[in-house]
């Protein structure tokens, strides 16, 4: 009988200067509640972006979006990444259309500094009410918002960098 082999150690590498994946508009990655979680280990700076105003300035981990409109189908659908300041994480959405402040950023940050060379495990997790982000299992940070994240986002959906609704 075939015996099923152990998944080998992979991983993605990027320069940090115009390496990416992108997943397209990938409507079906529009989510009003969701968890989104990337395994990483940092070598270098990267390049930061913007999720708008009101938002974060971060290196992008995983994103669905970037700072381009307010209150419409180009608002972030979620982000979560690294800030350049003092390396610790970062995540932000924004408020969809049928919340009190269509296309408000709700960003929230952790405390712990990520260190360079060492694999970490990032998530970020919203389920209607409360914004949770955590590093390597810990909650860092949590914030009650209990409005509707802008799923509808036409932004385009990647790993290692945030594209708006162009691509």
């Amino acid at each position: 009988a075939p015996v099923a082999s152990e998944a080998a150690n992979n991983a993605l590498s990027f320069d940090g200067v115009n390496d990416y994946v992108t997943f397209g508009s990938a409507s079906r990655l529009g989510a009003s509640n969701f968890t989104i979680e990337v395994w990483f280990r940092r070598t270098g700076a990267g390049v930061s972006t913007s999720t708008g105003i009101g938002g974060i300035t971060a290196v992008p981990l995983v994103a669905k979006g970037r700072g381009e409109a307010n209150g419409s189908n180009r608002d972030v659908n979620y982000f979560l990444g690294i800030r350049p300041s003092d390396n610790v994480l970062v995540a932000d959405f924004e408020e969809g259309a049928n919340g009190t402040t269509p296309g408000l950023n709700h960003p929230i940050t952790g405390v712990t500094p990520i260190s360079n060379n060492v694999w970490h495990h990032a998530a970020a997790a919203y389920d209607g009410a409360t914004w949770r982000l955590y590093l390597n299992g810990a909650l860092e940070t949590d914030l009650t918002v209990n409005q509707p994240v802008r799923a509808d986002s036409i932004q385009h959906a990647s790993l290692a960098t945030a594209l708006n609704s162009r691509g």
